[in-house]
Parts: C-alpha cells; sequence; structure tokens
C-alpha cells in the first residue's frame, strides 16, 4: 500500500476546503495559485480530472489529530493552511533553482515569468495564515490559536533559513554531515515537522505530546529527504534520460557530502574537477557516481537513513497512540523512507 492509499480517506474533504479558500476571489493572481494547485491549467480552464497531487501535509495533519482524540474536521484549517505554506514554499524553490516542470507540467515561474511568480508565492503564504485563524470556529480557544500561528510561522522561517543555507552550500565543498542534517531539518523537515504539530495541537495534546509527535515528523522527513538523495543519484545512472535538477545544480546531498570528505587520490581529484566547475554538464555524473560507488557511499547514506528512521519509530513509541494510528503512523514512516 502507497501513501496515497493510506490517506485517501481525507482527500475529498481537503480537495473541498482547499477550493473554498479561493472562493469568491476572481483576479488573475488567483488563477496563478489554482494553476499551483492543479485544479486549472495554463488558460484558465478547469483540468477535466485534475492534476492529482497528494496533499500529504494536510492528510498527516488530520491523521495525527484523530491520534490524539480529535477530529478531522475540527483540524481542517490547520490542514490547508499547512498545504498552502508547501505550495508557497514550491513556488519559490521553483524559481530559485530554475526548475521549469512540476507535475509533468511547466512550473508557474515558467508560464508567468519570476515577478508574478514571486507574488503569487508571497500571497499563497498570506492566505495559510488567513486560513489558519479559521481554527477560531473549531472548538479552539484564543491561546492555541496563537500558538498554531507560532507554529506555523516558525516552520516558515526554517524554510528560509534552509533555503538560504542549501543555496550557499552549493558553491562549497567542506559541508560537514551534521551541517548537512541541519539543513534539511531546517528546509524539508520544518513543514512535515509543523503538520504533525498542528494536528496534536488541534486536538488538545499536551505539549510533551505535541513535542514528541513533532520530532517523529521531523526525523521521518530527514529520512524522506536522504532516500530521495540517493534516488536522485542512483536512478540516473539506471536511467540517463532522468537528470535531476537538484544533482547539476550541485546540492550537497549525504552521499555527494560523505564522498567529498572520503574521497583520496584520483577519486578527490574527480570530484575536485566537477563541483569546481561553475555549471555540471549532465555527463559528469555518472563520473561522480562511479566515484561514490567506490567509496561506498550509497551503503553508507542508506545505514545513515534507516538509523534515523529508526529514531522517529523510537519517539512515536513513547507517545503510546491506539494501536490503529501507531500502526498508520508507523507504516507511513516506512513508506516514506525506503
Amino acid at each position: 500500500m502507497n501513501l496515497t492509499t493510506m490517506l485517501a480517506r481525507y482527500e475529498e474533504n481537503i480537495e473541498k476546503n482547499l477550493k473554498a479558500v479561493f472562493e469568491g476571489k476572481d483576479i488573475p493572481l488567483y488563477n496563478m495559485m489554482s494553476y499551483q494547485m492543479g485544479w486549472i491549467d495554463e488558460q484558465g480552464e478547469k483540468v477535466s480530472a485534475g492534476v492529482h497531487l497528494p496533499r500529504k501535509y494536510a492528510s498527516m495533519c488530520l491523521l495525527v489529530s484523530e491520534a490524539f482524540g480529535g477530529s478531522a474536521s475540527n483540524a481542517m484549517p490547520s490542514a490547508c493552511a499547512v498545504e498552502l505554506v508547501n505550495n508557497y514554499s514550491l513556488i519559490h524553490q521553483d524559481l530559485q533553482d530554475g526548475i521549469p516542470n512540476r507535475n509533468n507540467r511547466s512550473s508557474l515561474w515558467w508560464v508567468w515569468g519570476p515577478a508574478q511568480s514571486i507574488n503569487a508565492g508571497d500571497g499563497m503564504h498570506a492566505l495559510a495564515r488567513l486560513t489558519l485563524l479559521d481554527q477560531r470556529n473549531k472548538e479552539v480557544g484564543p491561546e492555541q490559536v496563537l500558538t498554531l500561528i507560532e507554529a506555523l510561522d516558525s516552520a516558515c522561517i526554517d524554510i528560509c533559513e534552509g533555503e538560504y543555507m542549501d543555496l550557499t552550500y552549493r558553491e562549497r565543498v567542506d559541508i560537514s554531515e551534521d551541517a548537512y542534517l541541519n539543513m534539511v531539518e531546517m528546509k524539508s523537515a520544518s513543514l512535515m515537522s509543523c503538520a504533525l504539530k498542528l494536528g496534536a495541537i488541534s486536538a488538545n495534546a499536551s505539549l510533551e505530546q505535541v513535542d514528541i509527535i513533532a520530532d517523529f515528523g521531523r526525523k521521518v522527513a530527514v529520512a524522506t529527504q536522504i532516500r530521495d538523495d540517493i534516488f536522485s543519484l542512483w536512478n540516473t545512472k539506471i536511467d540517463e534520460s532522468y537528470l535531476s535538477d537538484e544533482v547539476l545544480n550541485k546540492k550537497k546531498s549525504l552521499p555527494i557530502i560523505f564522498a567529498l570528505k572520503n574521497a583520496r587520490g584520483s577519486e578527490k581529484h574527480i570530484l575536485g574537477d566537477v563541483y569546481f566547475k561553475r555549471v555540471i554538464d549532465p555527463e559528469d555524473i555518472n563520473k561522480v557516481i562511479d566515484v561514490l560507488d567506490v567509496l561506498g557511499a550509497k551503503e553508507y547514506s542508506e545505514q545513515k537513513l534507516i538509523e534515523i528512521k529508526d529514531q522517529a519509530l523510537d519517539s512515536l513509541n513513547k507517545l503510546k497512540l491506539p494501536d490503529e494510528f501507531s500502526s498508520q503512523l508507523e507504516n507511513i514512516a516506512n513508506i516514506l523512507s525506503v
């Protein structure tokens, strides 16, 4: 069973509530946002079947709310808010990395240009915060609403800080594993941690429970990023038609960091030749992967992934959630990290 199937029960209500955020907003700015959400095409026409985009963060927020005895309905504003933040982040990330396509169609900035793309992303961030305020109508007190806003805003600034680190690291070859893990926690894991935290707060979980489930989400997301790091490199070797934008942009993934630290002699020379280039050529990637294979970078990264996933499951076990939800969250952790 894949993640989409496991979380399918939330999909219809999430989509309905996300679309409600845009009701009555009919200037073209919101067409751009609706395009990003997968509802319309470049001409503003509804996509017949929609572009199916799993709302992973929203669904996880609702699942955690139910796990702590709350309801999916009460946590829906939080779920929609975190999904809007995810898309605001993706809009900016596509532009920053120069990625022309997402989800098998043109990225928003590729269609409407950088300036409008930045504006649409910023607008979606503002909509996320306004949507979160709807928690006031869901049996959540003023203090809890402030806590929810703080959690969402903290995740947003973490994403920005992590993106800064990621962009800075691309022109360096002296990044430590600890620095990499910190960057991933900020850029890639903060939103999953936030989604789970919002779900728990919406269900009136204790502060200790909120912290533990947030730690679980953070570690699962870090393990997921390491999995993606591995895939981005070795899938290129299997299928040369697949070229990861992250690899071409000199992103310092865990296998690369391990190799840069441990390479000697000819391997170090090859990596230096590639990573000191202004732009990596596609034909350089297989040279890099050959060095990674010699050094055992894939095996090391896989072991680190397992280690972090096990830490996530240790956090989950501390919560002693009902078996139904504990097993679902454990299965999701396994799915996201293999």
